[in-house]
């Protein structure tokens, strides 16, 4: 496959659990993936056709940034995936204002800000995605989540929007947010913040619903893949049904 013929990836957070699996994933099946990451530690994976680019996915700049180098050497960009995220729990009692502000413009305004600045190069593919990590706790309450669950239930908020937005304006861009439960990555078994004590019993059950972030990635790529091209705007919960059962917490 000639370098012009490869599709191109664009995956934030790409040094996490989730974002290394999905960068692997990409690159093995032939895309061009750019990944990138506010740090980017040694021992990432390595490909061919897999660059790291630092990015604060905060940042308007970056993103502006990231887009022009994107259009200038690859002219299009295919699927966008936004992984970027950080998870603190609190509850509406402990949660500082500064906190709450913090997880909304890591987790829900850098996804705003990446369809916003990508959206260009987006257009210039033939069928571009855009896929966007959400959670669970955008689809139910959670007490020790509000922030996270509130970051996240914009994220699902602006994926409809945007996938009204490029069907009706005719764009060759679908959009679709992805809603797993505990994922068996670093962030979530380091979490900061508080969490409520759980019996021997419910810390089983809230073990079951979460997945390795393989899991996770092979949904992402399907959304990325002609097989998916009827699938827009939509939630996609892999969450072994956690958000449909009885409160486990």
């Amino acid at each position: 496959m000639s370098q012009s013929e490869r599709r191109v990836a664009v995956i934030t957070g790409a040094a996490g659990g989730v974002g290394q699996s999905t960068v692997r994933k990409f690159a093995e099946c032939g895309y061009t993936v750019i990944g990138t990451d506010i740090r980017l530690p040694e021992g990432l994976f390595e490909h061919d056709h897999v660059s790291y680019q630092t990015c604060d996915v905060t940042s308007e700049a970056d993103w502006m940034s990231l887009a022009e180098s994107t259009i200038g050497q690859h002219g299009k960009l295919d699927a966008l995936v936004n992984n970027a995220a950080i998870l603190m729990t609190y509850t509406i009692e402990t949660s500082s204002v500064e906190d709450f502000k913090h997880m909304m413009e890591v987790n829900s305004t850098s996804v705003f800000l990446g369809m916003k600045y990508m959206l260009d190069a987006l257009k210039k593919s033939d069928a571009a995605s855009i896929i966007n990590l959400s959670s669970s706790s955008a689809v139910a309450g959670y007490p020790h989540f509000i922030a996270y669950g509130a970051a996240k239930a914009a994220v699902r908020s602006l994926t409809m929007s945007v996938a009204v937005h490029c069907q009706t304006n005719q764009l060759p861009i679908r959009c679709n947010s992805i809603h797993p439960d505990g994922i068996l990555t670093d962030m979530v078994t380091h979490m900061k913040g508080e969490f409520p004590e759980m019996t021997p019993d419910q810390a089983m059950k809230a073990y079951s619903f979460a997945c390795e972030p393989e899991a996770v990635t092979d949904v992402i790529y399907f959304l990325a893949s002609h097989e998916s091209r009827h699938i827009n705007g939509a939630e996609i919960r892999v969450d072994n049904s956690s958000t449909i059962q009885m409160p486990y917490l």
